[in-house]
C-alpha cells in the first residue's frame, strides 16, 4: 500500500464537536437562539448582488418595509450565522425582517404557537414530519402561495413529489444531504469509482484484511441516538439492491420493517461491521466512537482505515479539520455502489424543508426567495450545505467536491427518494437507531428489534 508523509493531524479534535451538530441541528433543545441576520459578509459579492436583485424582483414594487416573518429552525452557533447571512440580501431588498429562533424542539414550539392562535410563519424542519402533520390543515399550499410554476421551475420531480399531499405542495427543500463513500485518492488502490458495483468494492475491502488497515472508518456513538449514522448505510444498501419503492414503503408504513429485504441489507451491513479487520477498532469501538472523529483514520501513516460512509457535510468537516488537505487530491467521494443495476442511479436524501403557516405577502415573498436559484447559490457558497435548487451553479461551491456531490444528487440521479426517517414518527426513528446499534453489538438481536420497529409503526 502507498503511504504519504505523516501529517500533523487536527481533524479528530476539530470535528468531534462539529459531528455532534449534524445530528442535533446545532442548537441544544433547551437553549433557543433568536435574532435577525447580521449581513451577508463573507459570501461572494456577485452572488449576494444577484440575490438582492432576485428578492427585489419578487417584491416587484410591493411595499413590504417594516414587516416581519417569524422563522424557526435548528441552526445554532456558526451554522446559524452562516444560514442567516444567506437571508440578508432578502432583508436588504425588501425591508422585511426575518425573526429567527433556533430551537431543536421546533415541533413543540409550533404546536404551542398554533394552540395559542399565533403560529410561527415558517418552520424549517429537519424532516418531512411538519409537511405530513399539517398538510391540508394549518400549513399553506405553496402551489397557491408562490405558484406551481415557480416550484416546477426550481425543483427536481423527486423533491416536489415528496412534499405534495392530495395535490397541494406544503414544503420547499432548501438544504439537502446525501450519503456516500469518502476516501483519500492519494493512497486509494481500489477499483475505479465509476460504474462501481458492491461486489467490486467488497473484493477490495476483503483484500485489506491483514494489511493493518481496516476497510471502514465508522463511529456510531451519539448518546440516545447511537446508531444513526449506520442507519443511512443500511438505507443505502436497501436502495441500491431493492430500489426506491422499498424506502417509500418503509416510510409510509405499507412495507414491514421485519421483512426479507430489510434483513438482506442488514446481512450486508453485518459483513462491514464484522470485526476489527473490516471496521476500525471492531464493533465495540464503533459503538463508542463519535462519527466525526473517525475520518482522521484515513490520514495516518499507515492508514488506520480506508473508507468512510457518511453525509454531504463530511467534506467541510475533514477539510476544515486539516487545511493542508486538498479537495480532489486528498479527499474525494464515490456514490454508493450498485447492487442491482437498475438502481445504480437511485439516490436517497434528507435535509431541511421549509413549510409556511401564513399567507401574508411578506411570507409569500420569503418562500419564493427560498425557492430561487439565487438563494440556493448562496447556501452552496457557505460550504455547509447542498442547495436543493435544480438550477444551482456549480461555481457557487467553495470546492470541487461539493460541486460534485450536488451534481450527483441533483442532476445525476434518475430516481430520488427521501430516506425513510425523513418521514417516520420519532418513535419509529428511535427504534430503528436502536436496531442498528444493537445489531452491531449482537446480530442475533435483529429479530426482536425489527419487530419492535413494526410495533412502533403500528402505535403511531
Amino acid at each position: 500500500m502507498t503511504h504519504r508523509h505523516t501529517r500533523s493531524l487536527t481533524i479528530a479534535a476539530a470535528v468531534a464537536g462539529i459531528a455532534a451538530l449534524t445530528l442535533t441541528g446545532c442548537v441544544d433543545a433547551e437553549v433557543a437562539e433568536t435574532g435577525t441576520s447580521a449581513g451577508a459578509s463573507g459570501l461572494p459579492a456577485d452572488l449576494v448582488a444577484a440575490a438582492v436583485d432576485k428578492a427585489a424582483s419578487i417584491a416587484d414594487g410591493e411595499d413590504l418595509e417594516g414587516t416581519t416573518v417569524s422563522l424557526v429552525g435548528t441552526w445554532g452557533g456558526e451554522e446559524r450565522e452562516r444560514f442567516l447571512s444567506t437571508l440578508a440580501p432578502f432583508e436588504e431588498a425588501t425591508g422585511v425582517t426575518i425573526d429567527f429562533t433556533g430551537n431543536e424542539d421546533y415541533e413543540t414550539l409550533q404546536q404551542t404557537s398554533l394552540a395559542a392562535g399565533t403560529p410561527i410563519d415558517v418552520v424549517a424542519a429537519g424532516n418531512l414530519g411538519t409537511v405530513n402533520e399539517y398538510a391540508g390543515s394549518d400549513a399553506i399550499d405553496l402551489n397557491e402561495l408562490i405558484g406551481e410554476d415557480v416550484i416546477a421551475d426550481n425543483y427536481a420531480p423527486g423533491f416536489i413529489d415528496s412534499t405534495t399531499v392530495d395535490g397541494g405542495n406544503y414544503g420547499l427543500w432548501t438544504m439537502v444531504d446525501n450519503y456516500m463513500i469518502w476516501y483519500d485518492p492519494s493512497v486509494y488502490e481500489g477499483p475505479a469509482p465509476e460504474d462501481l458495483t458492491w461486489d467490486d468494492l467488497t473484493a477490495y475491502t476483503d483484500s485489506l484484511a491483514g494489511s493493518g488497515t481496516a476497510a471502514w472508518c465508522m463511529g456510531l456513538s451519539a448518546g440516545a441516538n447511537t446508531g444513526w449514522p449506520g442507519s443511512y448505510f443500511v438505507f443505502n444498501l436497501m436502495l441500491k439492491e431493492f430500489g426506491p419503492d422499498l424506502l417509500t414503503g418503509l416510510a409510509d408504513g405499507t412495507h414491514a420493517w421485519d421483512s426479507d429485504e430489510v434483513r438482506a441489507s442488514f446481512a450486508r451491513f453485518g459483513e462491514v461491521v464484522a470485526d476489527d479487520q473490516t471496521v476500525l477498532g471492531g464493533p465495540d469501538a464503533v459503538l463508542t466512537t463519535d462519527p466525526g472523529a473517525v475520518g482522521a483514520g484515513m490520514y495516518t501513516d499507515p492508514q488506520q482505515c480506508a473508507l468512510e460512509h457518511w453525509g454531504t457535510y463530511t467534506a467541510s468537516i475533514i477539510l476544515g479539520g486539516d487545511p493542508s488537505l486538498e479537495p480532489g487530491t486528498d479527499l474525494d467521494f464515490m456514490e454508493m455502489p450498485s447492487i442491482t443495476p437498475e438502481y445504480a442511479g437511485a439516490n436517497g436524501y434528507g435535509g431541511t424543508v421549509f413549510t409556511a403557516f401564513a399567507d401574508r405577502p411578506e411570507v409569500a415573498a420569503f418562500m419564493e426567495y427560498m425557492a430561487s436559484v439565487e438563494s440556493s447559490d448562496l447556501i452552496a457558497s457557505t460550504g455547509n450545505w447542498i442547495g436543493a435548487n435544480a438550477n444551482i451553479d456549480a461555481e457557487a461551491f467553495p470546492n470541487s467536491i461539493l460541486a460534485g456531490v450536488s451534481e450527483q444528487l441533483l442532476t445525476g440521479s434518475d430516481q430520488l427518494v427521501p430516506f425513510p426517517i425523513a418521514s417516520t414518527p420519532s418513535a419509529v426513528t428511535a427504534a430503528f437507531y436502536t436496531t442498528v446499534a444493537e445489531f452491531v453489538q449482537d446480530p442475533a438481536s435483529l429479530d426482536q428489534n425489527l419487530a419492535a420497529v413494526d410495533a412502533a409503526v403500528a402505535a403511531n
